[in-house]
């Protein structure tokens, strides 16, 4: 179960099949449990190309491997302006920096865009850090991790024992330093066999009180990151989500 051992952990046909084996004691099916749709939001990577990697498929590596026109497309069209209209290149230009003529030249790849260009369409969609830069396999896997750490959270909350799918090499970046931190101190108290924790423990006494000291804003948007990493969220939380960046 663990892919420590894996070659940067990319394979993802292995990472397919040891998620799926993780999620057996669960007793559901991965295709009833996972959300295909928000791996899209989040990779491009169509949800029935993931679907049917799941099912056991071989998808050939240029169904994972989208271009960057492809993928900025995919951003346009599933993050449009308030009248639901896409970006337009002039629009894009403006938020980027650069000039028209070199944003269409993008937009149609005839020009590949430098670094900076990336970032700055990263920030103005609100994707995660490499969503242009990264291969397919990277994308997926990345977001194969969360589902993991997920169903991990799940299995444990159950009482089911279950053994953390560690994908070291995953690229885990692009997530704000509040959701890297929190993230990795979930983790740290379910990797391990331990004792139901007491409310006495320093860790939970520590984490109530520095909660308590936060204003009620900051409060509202760290129980969303945390309801978040849980795969807890819901549409009532989304009142104190910071909103996505247009």
């Amino acid at each position: 179960m663990d892919m420590r051992d894996m070659p940067g952990g990319q394979d993802v046909a292995a990472v397919v099949a040891a998620l799926t084996k993780q999620i057996e004691p669960l007793g559901t099916p991965p295709e009833a449990l996972i959300d295909f749709d928000h791996i899209e939001e989040t990779t491009a990577i169509p949800a029935g190309v993931v679907q049917r990697l799941f099912a056991g498929e071989v998808v050939p590596p240029e169904e994972l491997d989208l271009s960057f026109p492809e993928r900025l497309k995919f951003l346009r069209r599933t993050r449009p302006r308030d009248d639901g209209k896409p970006y337009s290149a002039e629009q894009l230009a403006y938020q980027v920096g650069i000039s028209k003529p070199t944003m269409t030249a993008v937009l149609r790849g005839d020009r590949n865009p430098n670094l900076e260009v990336n970032t700055a369409l990263e920030r103005f969609f609100d994707v995660p850090s490499g969503f242009f830069t990264m291969s397919g396999a990277e994308a997926l896997v990345k977001a194969l991790e969360r589902v993991s750490d997920q169903v991990l959270f799940l299995c444990r909350f159950r009482g089911v024992k279950v053994e953390h799918l560690a994908l070291r090499g995953s690229i885990a970046t692009g997530d704000d330093e509040l959701s890297q931190q929190l993230r990795k101190a979930l983790l740290s108290g379910f990797t391990t066999p331990a004792p139901t924790p007491q409310p006495e423990d320093r860790e939970l006494t520590e984490l109530t009180n520095t909660m308590r000291a936060l204003p009620a804003g900051r409060r509202r948007s760290v129980m969303h990151v945390v309801r978040g990493v849980l795969g807890l969220a819901h549409s009532d939380t989304d009142e104190g989500a910071p909103p996505a960046a247009r």
